[in-house]
């Protein structure tokens, strides 16, 4: 009988002892106490609930194929075990070298679990951002802009491309969560021109970012449309105040809460658009993204 259960402690042990791991690291990330800035309700886009469906589905079917890919394993173990003669088995060399070797693959996968638990993780907390910052820009096609989201570049995407009456604006969403302490100042992040301060750190790294992704739209619209495009960087947080100093207005990127429209609208950064580049502009950005089917 013990070894008639053999197998299906070799399949449950290793997979427990994952999903404990996996509890315990979520329980961990749980213990600083930062909380999401997040707190809009986001309205459903075209075809969510076919996309929530289709998401189950992919994830239906690969617990269907990692089942076929166990089923047979581990009949195969459970006839063949009972019929072993135990007494004459001997662990040598070779059963340690493939003892070593399967614990090494067991480490490796639950290493690998780990480092996907946590970039799932932050990856959800970048999407719901993101959506939280298309819903807030929505309100500007009304004013007459138009807006492409996730658009791609060479190698990385541009997350929201507003075209404004005077200029486009390469818009990068950042997610940051609030320290677990509440109030104003733990949801205020000040902007110097130079770096963003967050209640526990600093950093300029999305400045920077968002410089880089607006200099590649520049010459990307430039060529494609023909002449020169203003393209300004802007830095979204959603569900954080943006508290601006006093030299602020001297750097070139903007930085943001995506609720607050009046940058997109501004008529400082030259003459307006024509009507002519403005389709040219949004042909081009159309063109990067992949055909359906």
């Amino acid at each position: 009988m013990m070894y008639t259960l053999a197998p299906l402690l070799a399949v449950l042990l290793p997979l427990a002892l994952i999903l404990m791991a996996a509890a315990l690291f979520r329980l961990w990330q749980k213990r600083d106490g930062r909380r999401s800035p997040l707190r809009d309700k986001l309205h459903h886009g075209p075809g969510e609930q076919l996309r929530q469906q289709l998401e189950k589905s992919g994830e239906g079917m690969d617990e269907a194929v990692m089942t076929l890919s166990l089923v047979g394993p581990f009949l195969l173990c459970a006839w063949a075990l009972p019929h072993l003669d135990w007494s004459k088995v001997r662990f040598g060399l070779a059963e340690w070298m493939l003892t070593i070797f399967f614990l090494g693959i067991f480490v490796w996968t639950l290493r690998k679990t780990i480092r996907l638990a946590a970039l799932r993780r932050r990856l959800r907390e970048g999407l719901a951002a993101e959506l939280t910052t298309a819903q807030s820009l929505l309100s500007l096609m009304s004013k007459g802009c138009q807006i492409f989201h996730d658009v791609p570049a060479d190698k990385f995407n541009l997350d929201h491309v507003v075209i404004g009456p005077h200029a486009v604006y390469m818009v990068e969403t950042k997610s940051r969560k609030k320290p677990a302490t509440k109030g104003k100042e733990a949801a205020t992040v000040e902007y110097d021109g130079k770096l963003l301060r967050f209640p526990d750190h600093a950093t300029d790294r999305p400045l920077e970012q968002a410089r880089r992704e607006a200099r590649w739209l520049a010459e990307f619209l430039c060529g494609a449309a023909g002449e020169s495009v203003p393209v300004v960087p802007v830095v979204a947080l959603p569900g954080w105040f943006v508290a601006t100093g006093k030299n602020a207005h001297r750097s070139d990127v903007i930085v943001l809460n995506p609720k607050y429209h009046a940058p997109f609208l501004n008529t400082q950064p030259g003459a307006p658009l024509s009507e002519s580049l403005r389709q040219r502009i949004a042909y081009a950005l159309a063109q990067r993204y992949p055909e359906l089917g």
